[in-house]
């Protein structure tokens, strides 16, 4: 099947998990850091659950559970991401103990990229998945379907990211005469691209994550709100959905993000998100692919086909878009 726009992604979307949710439903390990681009995702996965007048009833992440009891009825969601294997461990951690510890309950994680570094854990995974035997996993792009259909006997279907269900409205947009160079500074920045080589682009990642004080202030409170809803706040309310709020403004986050992109007329993403958002706003975008081929499985996945969106491989790559880029501005 091609997609052909982003509407079609938002359709497809609603194609494959419309009829398998419920209005008894809860979603756990929401993020409660200040990454833009996994706010974004769930930011889709409310739109796409108030599209169908459905508001999950117990909202947290997996660091603040209670591990509380739910109804056999309850349809418990899991967050969507690029975390499933073995390079963030933590989220992938907390799901394999969901599934163990609530096999009356149907279980669907929202779509997700999957990586493993190290096959027998793959294989250990798919052992501990298997006792559940009402288990949807989401999978985001081809290579991840293909590798867990090999491994895992529950279902898994191929599905887009939750961002494009995302109700956004997009800004009014001048010319701006800046460039962006949206650079991740975690695990899976690419080593293959000399990013110091493009003159006429800032280089930054998401605002949240900029060394100022605001920041770094901000990501102490962020270890002081896991540890206030955790130890004081649940034990308190038993409702673990919010700590001390700032750290779920998810609205904020985005706002900010959305202010961030808009600003530029051209946005070269090494995040998925970065580029996704761009082109929800209508920002000429060019995504280049992370340490380990996420963002390249997901755009031939469902973005190869999409005008606007663009991947490269290499600098030699880079070199050939931005010149066309620039002939077709100057035309």
């Amino acid at each position: 099947m091609e997609f052909k726009s982003l509407i079609d992604l938002k359709k497809e979307i609603h194609r494959q998990l419309s009829s398998r949710m419920s209005n008894n439903c809860v979603l756990l390990n929401t993020p409660d850091h200040i990454n833009i681009g996994d706010q974004l995702i769930w930011q889709g996965e409310m739109d796409f659950l108030d599209s169908l007048n459905i508001q999950p009833s117990y909202i947290t992440s997996h660091f603040n559970f209670d591990w509380r009891d739910f109804s056999k009825d309850t349809l418990i969601l899991l967050h969507g991401g690029g975390n499933f294997g073995d390079v963030w461990e933590g989220h992938n951690d907390f799901r394999i103990k969901v599934v163990e510890n609530y096999q009356d309950n149907r279980i669907l994680i929202f779509p997700q990229s999957v990586e493993y570094n190290d096959e027998k854990l793959i294989v250990l995974d798919a052992k501990r998945y298997a006792v559940h035997k009402n288990v949807t996993i989401c999978a985001r792009d081809q290579f991840s379907y293909n590798l867990l259909s090999k491994f895992f006997e529950n279902e898994i279907l191929l599905v887009p990211d939750m961002a494009f269900c995302m109700k956004l409205e997009k800004p009014n947009r001048g010319f701006k005469n800046r460039n962006l160079l949206l650079k991740r500074v975690d695990r899976e920045i690419s080593s293959s691209f000399d990013y110091s080589s493009y003159s006429g682009f800032e280089l930054r990642d998401w605002p949240s994550f900029d060394n100022t004080l605001f920041n770094f202030s901000h990501r102490v409170w962020e270890k002081l709100n896991r540890l206030w809803a955790r130890n004081l706040l649940s034990k308190k309310t038993k409702n673990t959905t919010f700590g001390l709020g700032v750290l779920r403004n998810k609205e904020w986050l985005i706002e900010k993000g959305i202010y961030f992109i808009s600003s530029y007329d051209l946005v070269v993403s090494t995040r998925l998100h970065g580029h996704i958002l761009a082109l929800l706003l209508g920002v000429p975008t060019i995504m280049i692919d992370n340490s380990y081929g996420k963002n390249k499985r997901f755009f031939q996945t469902w973005l190869k086909d999409i005008p606007e969106s663009q991947l490269v491989t290499s600098p030699e790559e880079m070199k050939v878009v931005l010149n066309k880029l620039k002939n077709e501005r100057e035309s």
